[in-house]
C-alpha cells in the first residue's frame, strides 16, 4: 500500500512538473506569436488554451513514457536516449497537431477527404512549422532534463539547480569559472 502511494505521489509530481513546464512555455510562445502577428491584443482565453495544452502534453508524454520501447538505450550514453525520446515526442506532437484540425473539421460535418485536405493545409502553414520548431526544442530540453535526472538522480538534480533547503550548498556542484 505504501509503495503504491509513493509511486502515485511521484507520478503526480512528474505530471505537475511537466504540466507547469509546458503550460508556461506555451504561454510564452503565445505571447511571442501574438506580439509578432497582432501587436498587443492577447485574449485571456488564449492563455487558458495554452494552459490546457500544457496539461494535454503532460498526459501524452506520461503515456508515451509508459510504452516499453521508449527506454531502448538505457545502457548507452545519455545522448542516445535523448535523441530517441525527442524523436518519439516530436513524432507524437506532429500526429496530434495534424489530428486536431482533422477532428475539428469532422465534428463540423465536413467529409473525411475535405477534413483531411483542410488539416493538411493548416499543417503546411509557416505558422504551424514555427510553433513546431519551438515545440521540438521544448521537447528536446524536456528529454535532456529527464535523462539527466534519471542518470544522476532527481534529488541530486534538484539540489544542483535549486540548492538544498536549509543546508549550505555543496561545493562539489559548483564549477570554477577560471
Amino acid at each position: 500500500m505504501r509503495e503504491e502511494s509513493t509511486r502515485a505521489k511521484g507520478g503526480l509530481a512528474k505530471f505537475l512538473a511537466t504540466a507547469v513546464y509546458f503550460s508556461t512555455a506555451f504561454c510564452l510562445i503565445l505571447v511571442a506569436e501574438r506580439l509578432g502577428t497582432r501587436g498587443s491584443s492577447i485574449e485571456v482565453a488564449s492563455f487558458f488554451q495554452a494552459v490546457i495544452g500544457g496539461l494535454i502534453v503532460a498526459v501524452v508524454l506520461l503515456a508515451v513514457d509508459s510504452l516499453p520501447f521508449v527506454d531502448a538505450f538505457s545502457g548507452k550514453p545519455l545522448i542516445y536516449n535523448i535523441v530517441w525520446k525527442s524523436s518519439i515526442y516530436i513524432a507524437a506532437s506532429l500526429v496530434y497537431r495534424y489530428l486536431k484540425p482533422l477532428v475539428k473539421y469532422l465534428f463540423q460535418g465536413v467529409s473525411l477527404s475535405a477534413a483531411a485536405s483542410g488539416a493538411l493545409q493548416q499543417f503546411l502553414l509557416p505558422r504551424h512549422w514555427a510553433i513546431e520548431i519551438w515545440l521540438a526544442m521544448l521537447l528536446v530540453v524536456y528529454a535532456t532534463i529527464q535523462e539527466l535526472g534519471r542518470a544522476i538522480g532527481m534529488d541530486q538534480l534538484k539540489d544542483m539547480f535549486f540548492g538544498r533547503r536549509g543546508k549550505p550548498a555543496m561545493e562539489k556542484y559548483h564549477r570554477d569559472a577560471a
